[in-house]
């Protein structure tokens, strides 16, 4: 067993000498503006490259199940109160439209206009982490399950009893896929990521993509007990 684990570990370590020998240029991802280093560039280059190598030296050598346990380790903190998420998310809604108007109208300086803030340092990484600390905060503060109820609400609840088109069972997570492609290719690709007016267009749209998997006006009931809405409701980063 020892044996063939340290034939293993070998093994990798002569593919990534190979790989390393055989380095050649790399575009990297999308950005509008260079950044100055505060340090010689060569200290960020091996932090860089000592951080990838002890990632996998970790994986090398510590025991599985020691992996596992630290995977499965909790820490209880309490319990969070059971509560309607229709309010919070109608808060969320509408701060989201203030987004977009920002983004729309206000200052196209990426610095000066809340937007790019609050989607690629807030919403992009910020409450993806939270989530592993609170648990799923976005089944309180996601922006389409107030405005649906509120439209429901509204209709006399005609918007969730009517149904014009079944949920595709073939479709599965596939739309919850793609949208989270298509914002980490804005994000990586595209080199107006954080210009503000085509970042509002981008998040509009998400935001119809999405809500039209809640509303029976377009989809109707999804499937499996609102299996889209979930999925399309899920943040990029999860």
């Amino acid at each position: 067993m020892a044996a063939c684990r340290g034939s293993k570990i070998w093994a990798v370590v002569i593919l990534a000498s190979a790989a390393v020998a055989h380095i050649t240029p790399a575009e990297a991802h999308g950005a509008e503006r260079g950044f100055v280093l505060l340090l010689p560039t060569g200290y960020y280059l091996f932090g860089g490259a000592a951080a990838v190598a002890a990632s996998f030296l970790l994986l090398c050598f510590v025991p599985p199940r020691i992996v596992d346990r630290l995977a499965r380790a909790r820490w209880p903190l309490g319990t969070m109160p059971a509560i309607s998420p229709a309010p919070t998310s109608l808060a969320a809604f509408l701060l989201l439209c203030l987004l977009i108007a920002a983004g729309l109208f206000g200052s196209r300086d990426p610095l000066a206009n809340p937007l790019p803030l609050m989607v690629w340092t807030v919403w992009w990484v910020a409450i993806t982490l939270l989530h592993a600390v609170f648990g799923n905060l976005w089944a309180l503060i996601n922006p389409w399950i107030g405005a649906y109820t509120l439209l429901d609400r509204l209709g006399g609840g005609r918007l969730s009893r009517s149904r014009m088109l079944a949920y595709p069972p073939w479709l599965g997570y596939w739309p919850a896929i793609l949208l989270f492609l298509g914002f980490a290719w804005l994000e990586l690709v595209y080199p107006a990521t954080d210009d503000p007016e085509r970042l509002a267009v981008a998040v509009a749209v998400y935001w119809l993509a999405a809500f039209a998997g809640l509303s029976p006006l377009v989809i109707g009931p999804a499937l499996e007990g609102g299996r889209l809405s979930l999925a399309l409701a899920t943040p990029g980063a999860a």
